[in-house]
């Protein structure tokens, strides 16, 4: 028995149109600004603003602060308000340094100024249903539901672990459980550092959260059993599994219903929608954003009638077949809010940084292949092969390597990451190149063969040796690549261009793309140069 098990809930046309109607919302003429409607208790989807014109690190790692200042070099950047305080490890004189490496890709540890918030977490709430699809797409709509619990001051709620698509069930192509190994379950705990994250956002599990509330809230009974930690799972037999599992799908259940009777299931889709912060009239009056950025979204803002609520829900995939128009939180979060202030979307971008990043072992792992390979002295490549469904996106290696092979020098080293399962893909570029995988550091007869990796870490540990390369390649319409592309602006890489392995790119080509509103697959660069 798998119960955990996720099905995927979006098929790929539809994401494909979702992306589409996106790109359009860019490019179409803009509409005068959408106005916003006071919630109607009454109206369960009234709490939405319609547009007028339409419906843990190694003890052996030194700390970046504890560098010789000729191991690291101040990060200075002008700035309109106060300026931070960091010392960046010099990866580019010293790329074979295993320390300075670790340090540099350790980017939320150079410094940081933003004071931790203190106290209990407050009673009221922001609970979500985590995404449909896999760990990127999880990332993002989480990403979106920390925003939104940072902004709020409001208490994170933790759903119970889950299985998670492409980590724990799904069509493996990689990180393949062993034959034979019982049902995995996953939670945020086994791929971020909740620890860093807890520093600027309250949070408390679901069995916690319906302990203090199940009396004002009225939980029901059959829902209060919910499993709580990834250990719990591993640690049950198939018959308490089983307990577990149904607990969770009555408390989903629950939550929807009891949600929209309050008026609190947030049809706030980042398809359709665009937090103003901390009002629409403050952010029209003072800061208002750009027809580029904003598209033909729908401004929604923290209304008192919001604000005054128990909690909010986000329940996503679980309506209108998981729209990203309005029950679907799919975006590069740096695009969901605007600010009424450059200081304040600043501040959040720092926050996202420091705060909101993978465990630290991640980064320590991948820091031995970069330490090898050379910190920007390799390029860097994603050329995803099977599990995406924008087929469009193959290329025959032959392909792609026409497509970079102007921005590469004469037989300098290649890193790729990739899902491609054929031993001989590659071959073209290894006649000319000198090319690196996965298997040739952590396969069988890799140099560190004896590591040993949590299987669910594997993709996390490319991104990262990826995001060390002096030029990075990804691949058109997956956000794997796009994550990529925001460590490597927090790596503060020699080149943070847009490059990718399924398109021409010229010899001058500098990488210039600009975000479309609702952009899934890119991140805009002021989410990291302006910091």
């Amino acid at each position: 028995m798998n119960r955990p098990a996720v099905a995927m809930a979006t098929t790929g046309a539809s994401i494909v149109l979702l992306y589409v109607v996106g790109v359009l919302y860019a490019y179409a003429p803009a509409p005068s600004l959408p106005t916003y409607k006071e919630p109607n208790p009454a109206e369960p989807e009234s709490n939405i603003s319609a547009p007028e014109s339409s419906s843990s690190s190694s003890s052996n790692i030194l700390p970046a602060n504890g560098l010789a200042l000729t191991d690291s070099k101040q990060v200075s950047r002008p700035s309109r308000f106060k300026q931070e305080n960091r010392e960046m490890p010099d990866a580019e004189n010293k790329p074979h340094d295993l320390n300075i490496v670790t340090n540099r890709l350790r980017y939320w540890s150079w410094g940081n100024d933003l004071q931790d918030i203190t106290g209990e977490p407050p009673r009221k709430y922001i609970i979500f249903k985590r995404d449909c699809g896999g760990f990127n797409n999880i990332r993002m709509a989480f990403e979106v539901f920390v925003t939104i619990a940072y902004l709020t001051k409001r208490t994170l709620v933790i759903p119970p672990p889950e299985g998670w698509y492409l980590i724990d069930s799904g069509p493996f192509a990689r990180m393949k459980p062993k034959a034979g190994e019982k049902s995995t379950v996953s939670e945020e705990d086994t791929f971020f550092d909740m620890e860093d994250m807890a520093k600027q956002v309250y949070m408390v599990s679901m069995r916690r959260f319906v302990e203090l509330e199940k009396d004002e809230l009225n939980i029901p009974k059959n829902v209060q059993g919910v499993l709580e930690t990834v250990d719990e799972w591993n640690n049950a037999d198939t018959l308490t599994q089983g307990i577990y599992w149904d607990a969770q799908k009555s408390m989903e259940k629950w939550l929807l219903e009891d949600s929209t009777k309050r008026n609190v299931a947030m049809q706030w889709g980042t398809g359709g929608h665009v937090l103003f912060w901390p009002t629409i009239q403050k952010v029209r009056d003072e800061r208002p954003p750009s027809r580029n950025f904003q598209g033909r979204r729908s401004a929604v803002e923290m209304s008192p009638s919001l604000s005054e609520k128990k909690y909010l829900y986000f329940p996503s995939c679980m309506k209108d077949e998981g729209s990203t128009h309005d029950w679907r939180y799919l975006i590069q979060v740096g695009g969901f809010v605007a600010f009424d202030t450059l200081q304040n979307e600043v501040e959040f971008h720092r926050m996202l940084r420091n705060n909101i990043h993978l465990k630290s072992s991640v980064f320590e792992i991948a820091a031995k292949v970069v330490a090898e390979l050379g910190a920007f002295n390799y390029v860097a490549m994603h050329v995803r092969r099977n599990e995406l469904q924008y087929k469009t996106s193959f290329k025959a290696a032959s392909v792609s390597l026409k497509n970079v092979r102007a921005k590469l020098k004469t037989g300098e080293k290649i890193y790729i990451a990739t899902d491609e399962v054929k031993e001989d893909f590659f071959n073209v570029f290894r006649e000319e190149f000198e090319v690196y995988q996965w298997k040739d550091f952590f396969g069988p007869n890799g140099k560190f063969k004896d590591m040993k990796i949590e299987r669910k870490h594997e993709g996390l540990i490319e991104m990262a040796i990826c995001s060390m390369g002096r030029i990075f390649f990804g691949t058109a319409l997956s956000t794997f690549s796009a994550y990529i592309r925001r460590l490597r602006g927090y790596v503060q890489a020699p080149d943070t261009g847009h490059y990718q392995h399924n398109q021409l790119t010229a010899a001058d080509d500098k990488g210039v793309y600009r975000a479309a509103p609702h952009e899934i697959f890119h991140d805009e660069p002021e989410i990291w140069e302006e910091l």
